[in-house]
């Protein structure tokens, strides 16, 4: 026996029955079809059995099933036994052992749990990147409905039909309905209307079954089969817009009645949830429109109580973040704010909706450098904090230091004025609040503005201030600002030997993350007598390190560093083969926006550098080799090694698709392109 189990509108049915189809030739007795979605719960699932095979018998109609399938060599399908489970089994196991011959194909939300029983997962259709040179499977499914009517999409049409695969997981169903819609809306237009999907995508075949008319009614048939406790959990964890851990589910479900393990499995089994691979971490993720549902199926008062409890839930993940931050779990923390930061956001835009600065203010704080800075999202977090400052001065310890880090972006970009006036409302509230840590970070902070000689010395007098809450490297490292900013104003020696105590530190700690920050930052302000020896080893340090943490922006980041140095130091060559290795970085994971908002944005300068060295050809070359590189390959480019030919040379699979394009590459036309 197999059974197909999967979500509501992957398609078991259609798989089965040209599954059944295929192996036909192997059973030559025959192949029977047997719909149970019609059958009640109170029906009979043997006697509609045998009705199929045409039994009419007065005897036990299961008895008769068994005997005239006693010697068959042939197929039957069960088609959607999932609100049948226990007639079912209590069919398929007496069939199977007294029939050796037949195989049985069964399609369901939820496994049967026989013994005989094989299952095979279906899933949702295979969504390739919008910039890839081949349609997915979804895209196909996509223009074969609607092949009539855009026989030949425009490249906006694709981008548009590719988000909209995208935004409804692979669903076929959701697929199917959604290109149903093309008769009256072109692809832009129905992407912009996905915002309401159970509205959208409403108007399936009148010959198809009932739940398969909708989308609502789909997901509605699971909705009805999961018990009240099941139903309580999957309209709670609606509010996590990404993946989630059991973790969070303990966290989120009310405590009441089954523990929530169970009804994690349970919504597992029944094909609500599917676990997500996640290297160690294991996560569970709901279908968008499952996920919609069960926003919809809550009443205000529960849907506000959920978004609270998802807003305390991070304030504590994000505490004990900070907590165990500097230490030997720092890729563990790295990927799993990678993964959560659409559940972190949500969190925030709950907190501004409702006005609630002092929480909105925790979460934006809290380990900001591992949550914002170590993905490249600092200009978000200065937009969402603007928005939570906008709410009110959260009187809070967080809002004090919110106010202290979007002063220094402010400064960052240029504008003083505004810095000088959220330095000093900070200013006021951290005497208000009697809080060391935040008159440390706000000296520190002027002295960084101020960029002169004196900043090593206040960046000391903030530590002094500071004294034992100093070691929160989450929020902020006085002591790798100290070192940074004797090196960068030529105290080479004292800058070394305080870094070397840093370092020692980190590797006693397991850290990486620090380490690789000092080294960085050190090696881009490196003053102009610096040899560039000097200024490479401090960054393949960095890369090295880049590497333990898997996190392809701050690798991105490092690699883009080795170019600028490369180019400084007139290696154009290595200048543009790594500014290739960083260009999908730079086109998707938005390498641009530099996660060091103090360092200046180099690329354009390391090309300009480059290309007029090598000329626009040899640029390009170099550019291109280093792009289909693949992640190890560029790693090893960075740190010296020299690999034998690109990836796509020995067959491998680069891990980029040659029309994936960064900033340099889009700027002109090109062979590959």
């Amino acid at each position: 026996m197999l059974t197909i189990v999967g979500p509501a509108g992957v398609g078991k049915t259609r798989f089965a029955v040209r599954l059944a189809q295929t192996v036909r030739r192997l059973h030559p007795d025959g192949c029977w079809f047997v719909d149970l979605s019609t059958v009640s719960a109170s029906g009979s699932v043997v006697d509609e059995v045998a009705r199929t095979l045409d039994i009419r018998a007065a005897g036990d109609p299961l008895a008769e099933t068994i005997r005239r399938l006693g010697g068959i060599d042939g197929v039957l399908v069960l088609d959607n036994c999932e609100h049948l489970l226990d007639q079912c089994a209590a069919l398929v196991t007496p069939l199977v052992s007294a029939c050796p011959e037949l195989r049985v194909i069964a399609t369901s939300r939820q496994i049967l749990r026989v013994t005989a029983e094989t299952t095979f997962e279906l899933e949702p259709l295979e969504i390739v990147d919008p910039r890839s040179d081949r349609w997915s499977p979804a895209e196909a499914l996509f223009l074969d409905r609607v092949a009539a009517l855009l026989p030949a999409p425009s490249s906006t049409d694709r981008e548009a039909i590719a988000e909209i695969c995208r935004r409804l997981d692979g669903l076929p169903l959701a697929i199917e309905l959604a290109a149903a819609r093309v008769s009256v809306l072109g692809p832009e237009q129905l992407l912009r209307r996905l915002e309401k999907p159970f509205a959208l995508l409403s108007n399936g075949a009148r010959d198809a079954p009932d739940r398969q008319r909708t989308i609502r009614s789909a997901i509605s048939w699971s909705y009805d089969l999961c018990s009240p406790r099941e139903q309580a959990l999957w309209r709670r964890m609606s509010v996590f817009p990404a993946g989630w851990d059991l973790e969070s589910a303990e966290a989120i479900d009310d405590g009441t009645g089954e523990v929530a393990l169970d009804l994690v499995q349970s919504l597992l089994e029944k094909s609500i949830i599917a676990r997500s691979p996640r290297s160690e971490i294991v996560y569970y993720r709901m279908l968008d429109t499952v996920r919609r549902f069960g926003l919809d199926a809550m009443a205000d008062d529960e849907r506000d109580a959920a978004l609270s409890s998802l807003c305390d839930w991070y304030l504590a993940r994000l505490a004990r973040l900070e907590a165990e931050w500097y230490g030997p779990d720092q890729a563990y923390w790295l990927a799993m704010t990678r993964i959560e930061l659409p559940n972190i956001r949500a969190a925030v835009d709950h907190c501004i909706s409702t006005g609630d600065a002092a929480r909105g203010a925790g979460l934006l704080i809290s380990a900001w450098r591992v949550v914002w800075q170590a993905h490249g999202l600092m200009d978000e977090f200065h937009r969402r904090g603007t928005q939570i400052l906008a709410l009110a001065d959260p009187w809070t310890v967080e809002g004090c230091q919110l106010l202290i880090k979007l002063g220094a972006l402010e400064a960052a970009r240029g504008d003083r004025e505004t810095a000088d006036r959220l330095l000093e409302r900070a200013a006021v509230l951290a005497d208000e609040l009697d809080d060391d840590f935040c008159r440390a970070w706000i000296i520190d902070e002027r002295a960084t503005i101020r960029r002169d000689r004196e900043m090593p010395v206040g960046w000391k007098r903030a530590l002094a201030v500071a004294g034992s809450v100093a070691t929160l490297h989450g929020r902020t490292n006085l002591e790798e600002r100290i070192a940074i900013g004797e090196y960068m104003f030529g105290h080479s020696e004292e800058a070394a030997r305080r870094r070397q105590v840093l370092v020692d530190r980190a590797v006693r700690a397991g850290d990486s993350f620090e380490t690789l920050y000092l080294l960085l930052i050190s090696a881009l302000v490196a003053p102009p007598q610096t040899a560039p020896d000097e200024v490479q080893t401090m960054l393949r340090q960095a890369l090295s390190l880049a590497q333990n943490l898997g996190e392809p922006f701050i690798l991105a980041l490092t690699e883009e560093a080795l170019a600028y140095a490369a180019a400084e130091s007139g290696d154009a060559v290595s200048a543009a083969t790594l500014l290739g290795i960083t260009d999908f970085a730079a086109g998707v994971l938005g390498l641009v926006r530099s996660a060091f908002p103090q360092s200046p944005r180099y690329r354009g300068k390391i090309e300009a550098m480059a290309r007029a060295e090598l000329g626009d050809r040899a640029f390009q070359a170099a550019f291109d080799s280093g792009a289909d590189m693949t992640e190890h390959e560029g790693a090893l480019y960075g740190l010296g090694v020299r690999v034998p030919a690109p990836a796509r040379l020995r067959g491998a699979q680069p891990r980029r698709a040659s029309s994936r394009r960064g900033s340099a590459r889009s700027r002109r036309s090109s062979a590959r392109g």
